[in-house]
């Protein structure tokens, strides 16, 4: 043990060398998911299936061991532990409540049910046919409804799901935070379509670009954004994510459609910001339960930071223009400032990914609504097209053409994911709350997104902020303890009008 450390109770570092064999696990699972949605053959998915879900049984029953629970009770009658000792225990009682209450066959099937949906929502995506996807979700659904009961909840099942990922959260809270912003958010986008500079596309969205090209832009952006590139792998997958499989390994991918490089711009630096989360945990806590983040609202506020503040702002787009009109001769037709109008075009479209700041929060709004309804019985999933596609013309005025631009969008419900999309929005509103907070201490992000220097500087005042204390606090706790205040969208909705109307 350093002398330094920052974790120095007995009874927690005997207890976290226990919890070794398990870390390995799930880092080698995840692993092998990453693979999954990189270059694994498709013809691997039954084997990949099986060997994930015997992980699974195994990593449950390391968790279920004597003399493992043994010490967590051991480690819980502790006196006097620092917050990340605190956390360490709390973080390991969740694992263990969540390996109590699943029988073993469950997690067997619910392990080999999600691995053999990944492929079939990735072929019925580039099918555009839900129906082929369908009995993969139907399963999916009957099984996340049986693990709520499972897990179990006080008010509504789908709280055991939200819990899942962000630690507490519920579908009472939910609400209130869609009631908070949904009527400042419709009056908004009310404003920018009455503007005379209101347009529902930009000319750029058309211009045609070279993949290898754009390979090289992705490269430049993140040698400008990022410091050290040995820890940090860009790959492509059909829908963008980060890994964190471990310490000096994180993954991103990215995706390149042709045009519209937008699309892959942004996706990249939101990929970055997740990465940068995990890497600059503190060194003490990458083989713990709590190396990394596992709040997915902190986590969401970070992408969402470097992909809305850094990656749309006009003095990043201006540091990186040379780099940017290398990829495609047409792009030197167009100054960085209307590049900057480009990138933070608002108009209601379809892709929740490539959704602008202002409309972003309807997409998963409505992703909120089916998820609580799905899980409530109320709707089915052979229905779920023609939800989907009212739901879209209900809020935000269109329609999708097809499957593939509609409900099979998203990767999410293929894995599992049900109980995620919230964050998304609550990240953002969180996001915004670093943003101010960040200003009034070391400078407007417009003045530091100016220079690799600048850059540096937001990257060191996150990591004292957030990074280093990796899954210590939980949103609500840490916002307070960083800032003094209380979690609220207050912010978001103060920075969102007044960029907006500014441009518009």
């Amino acid at each position: 043990m350093k002398e330094n450390s920052l974790i120095k109770n007995k009874a927690i570092l005997e207890l976290l060398d226990k919890y070794q064999p398990i870390w390995s696990l799930n880092h080698l699972i995840t692993l092998a998911n990453w693979d999954i949605r990189t270059y694994m053959p498709e013809e691997g998915i039954e084997a990949r299936g099986n060997a994930l879900a015997e992980a699974a049984k195994l990593s449950q029953t390391l968790f279920l061991k004597e003399d493992f629970i043994s010490l967590i009770e051991k480690a819980g009658k502790e006196k006097d532990l620092n917050d990340h000792e605190n956390a360490i225990l709390r973080i390991l009682k969740r694992g263990l409540k969540f390996y109590q209450r699943l029988p073993r066959d469950f997690i067997e099937e619910y392990t080999k049910a999600t691995n053999d949906a990944h492929l079939a929502w990735k072929s019925a995506k580039e099918e555009s046919n839900f129906k082929t996807f369908e009995p993969h979700l139907e399963k999916i659904v009957e099984l996340t409804r049986k693990k709520a009961k499972y897990l179990g909840y006080e008010k509504h099942p789908y709280d055991a799901l939200l819990d899942e990922y962000e630690e507490g959260l519920t579908t009472e809270e939910v609400e209130g935070y869609f009631n908070s912003i949904k009527k400042p958010i419709a009056e908004l986008i009310n404003y920018i379509k009455k503007s005379g500079n209101y347009g529902s596309e930009h000319a750029l969205e058309k211009i045609k670009y070279d993949e290898d090209k754009m390979k090289e832009l992705t490269k430049a952006i993140l040698n400008l954004i990022h410091y050290n590139m040995n820890h940090l792998r860009i790959d492509t997958s059909s829908h963008p994510f980060s890994t964190n499989i471990g310490k000096g390994d994180h993954r991103i991918t990215t995706r390149f459609e042709g045009k519209d490089f937008a699309r892959s711009y942004s996706g990249t630096i939101h990929e970055y910001g997740h990465a940068l989360y995990d890497i600059q945990s503190h060194e003490d806590l990458h083989y713990t339960p709590i190396g990394g983040g596992s709040s997915l609202v902190i986590h969401e506020s970070q992408s969402r930071f470097w992909e809305n503040f850094v990656g749309k702002s006009e003095a990043f787009i201006s540091l990186l223009y040379n780099e940017i009109i290398k990829a495609n001769d047409e792009y030197k037709n167009y100054s960085p400032r209307e590049i900057y109008n480009y990138m933070n075009l608002v108009k209601p479209s379809l892709i929740r990914m490539e959704a602008d700041e202002v409309t972003y929060h309807l997409h998963v709004l409505i992703r909120f609504e089916i998820e609580k309804e799905l899980i409530e019985g109320k709707i089915k999933v052979k229905d779920l097209p023609k939800i989907w596609n009212d739901k879209y013309e209900q809020y935000l005025g269109i329609r999708p053409e097809n499957d593939q631009e509609g409900v099979l969008q998203d990767i999410h419900w293929s894995d599992g994911s049900i109980g995620y999309f919230p964050t998304y929005s609550i990240g953002t509103a969180l996001s915004a709350i670093w943003k101010i907070h960040l200003e009034n201490e070391i400078g407007r992000i417009d003045d530091l997104a100016k220079s690799k220097d600048g850059i540096g500087k937001i990257q060191k005042w996150l990591k004292e902020k957030i990074h280093r204390h990796g899954s210590t606090y939980i949103f609500r706790d840490i916002v307070k303890k960083m800032t003094g205040e209380e979690f609220s969208s207050r912010h978001l909705i103060e920075y969102l009008e007044e960029k907006y109307k500014r441009l518009y």
